[in-house]
């Protein structure tokens, strides 16, 4: 796909924090500043956030992912076609497309943000068999019955895991639409992964699950996230488990 616009990064970009990393973009003689989490302005752009991730960014949590889940799968006797793959918070498609290209057929996307699956149909077209814009908290009635249809078997949560993405109820219920003994797959920052107190709501959640059974934890890697628009590293945790038991929150 041809980009319609062009990238130009900050002269002297400082420690921002992610959620506060800029760029400015040319389009149509005019240039303008955008937050990379501004979603859905860059998912409007067709080809910007891919642009931004994989070419400025070498963003790799979705190749990585995919690749955790699909070798550990094997490992296991299982196959990726017999995944029935719920991805939340799936914003343009780029995990979804790793783990296609490695044999998953059934990947169901939602995300809160209708720019998202705009950007995941035109971008990455075929990769969903179904892409729904809603709240998983407050899902449709049709959406929640065309979601128990599917036979649900893996959840995925791709970078979407930090402060200001998905809440953990979100989360959690994403993990409840799938059958006991799935496959659970999502990374957080390293920094995250090693916190000691003060820890953030969703590593919380996730060590008391893993405490009372409800998940265990089948593999982890460690591994750059991507860059920061200054050049430096963001070191990422994969974690891929199994559900045991409907979890709870508290």
């Amino acid at each position: 796909m041809s980009n319609n616009f062009q990238v130009r990064l900050p002269d002297n970009i400082q420690d921002l924090p992610i959620n506060e990393e800029y760029f400015f973009i040319m389009e149509n003689g005019q240039e303008r500043r955008l937050k990379l989490h501004d979603y859905a302005d860059v998912y409007r752009i067709p080809g910007l956030y891919n642009y931004l991730a994989l070419e400025k960014l070498d963003y790799r949590s979705p190749e990585v992912m995919a690749t955790l889940l699909t070798e550990t799968l094997q490992e296991s006797g299982e196959s990726a076609s017999d995944l029935n793959l719920l991805e939340l918070g799936a914003g343009s498609g780029l995990f979804g497309q790793a783990v296609a290209k490695l044999g998953v057929t059934s990947i169901t996307g939602i995300d809160i943000v209708p720019e998202a699956a705009e950007a995941a149909r035109r971008d990455c077209p075929g990769v969903y068999e179904d892409y729904f814009v809603e709240d998983l908290t407050q899902l449709s009635q049709p959406t929640r019955e065309l979601l128990n249809q599917k036979k649900l078997n893996g959840f995925v949560c791709c970078s979407a895991l930090s402060t200001g993405h998905i809440p953990v109820p979100a989360f959690v219920t994403g993990i409840n639409a799938i059958a006991d003994g799935g496959w659970v797959l999502f990374n957080v920052a390293k920094t995250s992964y090693d916190c000691q107190e003060n820890c953030p709501n969703f590593i919380d959640f996730y060590r008391q699950a893993v405490a009372n059974g409800e998940l265990t934890i089948e593999a982890t890697k460690s591994y750059l996230h991507r860059r920061f628009f200054n050049g430096k590293s963001l070191e990422y945790v994969a974690i891929l488990a199994k559900k045991q038991a409907e979890v709870s929150l508290g």
